[in-house]
């Protein structure tokens, strides 16, 4: 069986499909992302090469569950519309995902305490609850509501008076984006085979915009309900895990509506 999947002549053809169609993007915005930033020089060129290397896990963990969209295309064209193909999406969803979510949620926030470690003797007081990871976050939460503080903030040296549902929506925000990921690419999947009819601009346009416009959907309403943004503007906070499972309902609802037209077709 593993030799069906990683022969001796190398990766399967569908990996390396997938792959095409999702590292020479990855690269191009990690490459690019820096340059965007409204400070210059950006902030991760700054400091210590950890502070660099934080930054472009980060980015990783950003980008890829957006990618996978293409690589849902790209294994619809090698392997076709069957239970292979869906086998194959959950084990190289399940394996993206984790990816993103051990870059963004595990590696960045360790390296981000190390490169701050490296410049402040007492980061024991910066981080009190050590690095940002899933396990400093829950030590962090369980502080906060035991020991709420008078007044809360946003301050990155005042951990011990953060928001809880920030960090209720910090826990889930990185584990709901990898979600996210997984459905991204069986969507990419159905966009494929909706559009397998269609003439090659028209497909290629129905699949940019339904990539396209449904990330940047997503995305903004996952930013739009976030806590922090409630607190920035002095509104009541409204519930952090709510606002980070949310708008998953958004490409759900795109899986089912392609998934209904594709059933369809192949009756």
């Amino acid at each position: 069986m593993l030799n069906g999947w990683f022969g001796l002549s190398g990766p399967p053809r569908w990996l390396r499909a997938a792959a095409r169609g999702i590292f020479p993007w990855l690269l191009l915005l990690v490459f690019l992302r820096p340059f965007l930033t409204p400070e210059w020089p950006p902030y991760e060129w700054t400091g210590s090469l950890s502070r660099w290397f934080a930054g472009v896990a980060g980015d990783v963990g950003l980008f890829l569950p957006f990618l996978l969209f293409s690589a849902g295309t790209a294994l619809a064209r090698v392997v076709g519309f069957s239970r292979r193909l869906v086998g194959i999406a959950v084990v190289f969803g399940i394996f993206s995902a984790s990816l993103a979510y051990g870059c963004s949620a595990v590696l960045t926030p360790m390296l981000v305490h190390r490169s701050l470690a490296e410049q402040l003797p007492d980061i024991e007081e910066v981080q009190p609850f050590g690095p940002g990871t899933p396990t400093g976050l829950v030590r962090n939460l369980i502080f906060v509501e035991q020991n709420p503080p008078t007044e809360f903030s946003l301050g990155s040296n005042l951990r011990r008076h953060r928001p809880p549902e920030v960090l209720h929506w910090e826990l889930n925000r990185p584990i709901a984006l990898a979600v996210f990921g997984i459905i991204n690419l069986f969507l990419g999947m159905l966009a494929a085979e909706a559009t397998v009819g269609l003439n090659r601009p028209v497909q290629w346009n129905a699949r940019l915009a339904i990539g396209v416009l449904g990330a940047i959907a997503f995305f903004a309403l996952q930013e739009m309900g976030s806590p922090i943004q409630s607190v920035l503007r002095g509104d009541p906070m409204g519930s952090g895990v709510l606002a980070a499972w949310g708008p998953l309902a958004l490409p759900l609802a795109e899986v089912l509506v392609l998934g209904s037209l594709v059933w369809r077709r192949r009756l």
